[in-house]
């Protein structure tokens, strides 16, 4: 029953009942018709419960109204193509890239309603993005693919949703603005999903952009197959055309895998072989060692930074031919950039890969802090979050890291992490704030010293009273 109807029934009762029992005190007082008085006294009780109804109820009803317009203008908002305004270049940089992201709008895909960030710098090399776990960071940069690129990758349908996507980028010389892909499918970037371990196979004697090593694949399959830079390298070493591109591509992988001391085509022609150091800052090697037989983080590297090299290369040598592929631009999309990786290449990746490609623009998600460490100077910073009315949003945080310690950045609405103690901890005041692990160990080989001293009865020598030089 209507929640308004039962109020009034409610008073109606209510307004009989009192008017009868005020009949029945009338009647034991005065010698009237007490029948006549006690149904003026309840159609005196409705009216007043009636006008008592209206008014109450109209506030609530002009609230739903209000509500259910609001929806509708809503509703209709979402329906409607977003036209998204073109921005102004008023900076003027140096460093401007060939192709950026300037502003992007998203509607009505999977579980983001409406997102839209403008304003974004032409010359920023780094666009990070943060997150929690299940929050939308895959899904948006999904997204993006699609503005950018389309909702179809030759034969494969990457959406049948009836969502809107706009992206203005910086195209060359020209300012464009993709709807979902059009006017003009967007060819000169490369997408990569959190698995990418596997590649072609150099047997078959030429990379092919084949189903499941189309362009768009990785980020929205967990099967992907990245183009073998391993084919590449032996066709172009068995070519004097091609000695110096080889020997740059070679020069990049080398910079990108710190403990791999050399790389060379085996005896069969076909091989590749790396030569693994000990460690870094020694000269002792372990041995030759095929792709296969490399550990998860070196295959990553090999795999992402080649098959990035031969697809760019692929789609801009068609006019010409580039040896150096520090020459290659582009934009690169990047899931979970941390995966795979030490914290010490983690924080090396986004600083190598801006020497190596300084004209290309990065868009990475991440889990870590570590890669925000090694984010060059202007890097941009969002985060996704996700409410159950607004859906999947997406936020530019304005923060400056440049003098933050891990702790500062993990605590920063960046990551939101409410405690960076550890969960063993049983004492705050034994907390160890020293900046690093061999400030620590100092100050442990002091109290250890200061403890045998006081234990035997000996003055303290006059260097632990002294401040100890730079």
């Amino acid at each position: 029953m209507n929640k308004n109807l039962k109020k009034w029934l409610a008073g109606v009762i209510i307004a009989i009942t009192c008017g009868i029992i005020a009949g029945f005190i009338y009647d034991l007082n005065s010698d009237s018709n007490s029948v006549f008085t006690t149904g003026i006294a309840i159609i005196f009780g409705i009216f007043v419960n009636l006008l008592y109804g209206w008014l109450s109820s109209e506030p609530e009803q002009n609230h739903i109204r209000n509500i259910r317009n609001t929806a509708e203008r809503d509703q209709k908002d979402l329906e409607k193509p977003h036209k998204i305004t073109p921005s102004i270049d008023i900076k003027n940089s140096p460093n401007i890239l060939p192709y950026a992201i300037k502003q992007f709008c998203i509607k009505n895909y999977h579980a983001i309603i409406k997102t839209h960030i403008k304003d974004l710098p032409v010359d920023t090399q780094w666009i990070f993005l943060t997150g929690e776990n299940g929050f939308g960071k895959t899904l948006f940069l999904r997204a993006l693919v699609l503005g950018l690129y389309g909702k179809r990758d030759k034969q494969i349908v990457l959406t049948d949703e009836q969502c809107s996507i706009e992206v203005e980028f910086k195209n060359n010389t020209e300012n464009q603005i993709n709807s979902s892909g059009e006017p003009v499918q967007f060819v000169n970037f490369a997408g990569y999903g959190p698995s990418r371990l596997v590649v072609q196979s150099s047997k078959l004697g030429n990379n092919k952009e084949e189903e499941k090593s189309a362009i768009t694949y990785s980020l929205f399959n967990n099967d992907g197959i990245l183009l073998n830079i391993e084919t590449e390298l032996g066709r172009w070493f068995f070519n004097p055309k091609f000695k110096g591109k080889y020997k740059k591509v070679k020069e990049i992988l080398l910079k990108m895998l710190p403990d791999i001391t050399d790389i060379n085509v085996a005896e069969d022609g076909k091989t590749i072989l790396y030569t693994e150091k000990e460690s870094a800052g020694t000269s002792n090697v372990f041995g030759d060692l095929p792709f296969n037989k490399l550990a998860s983080g070196h295959q990553s590297i090999i795999a992402m930074v080649g098959d990035m090299i031969v697809r760019l290369l692929e789609r801009q040598e068609v006019d010409q031919d580039i040896d150096d592929p520090s020459g290659l631009s582009g934009i690169v999309i990047i899931d979970e950039l941390d995966l795979h990786l030490h914290p010490k290449m983690q924080k090396e990746m986004p600083i190598l890969l801006s020497k190596i490609f300084p004209k290309v623009q990065f868009i990475v998600s991440t889990h870590s802090v570590i890669p925000l460490m090694g984010a060059p100077e202007g890097s941009i910073f969002l985060k996704v979050s996700r409410d159950i009315t607004k859906g999947i949003e997406v936020e530019k945080i304005d923060i400056d890291i440049a003098n933050l310690l891990p702790n500062s950045i993990l605590t920063s609405p960046l990551f939101g992490l409410e405690s960076i103690l550890s969960g063993q901890n049983k004492d705050f005041f034994k907390l160890w704030t020293e900046h690093d692990y061999n400030e620590i160990e100092s100050e442990e080989k002091r109290n250890k010293k200061l403890k045998e001293i006081a234990q035997k009865g000996d003055q303290f020598p006059k260097e632990f009273f002294e401040p100890e030089d730079d």
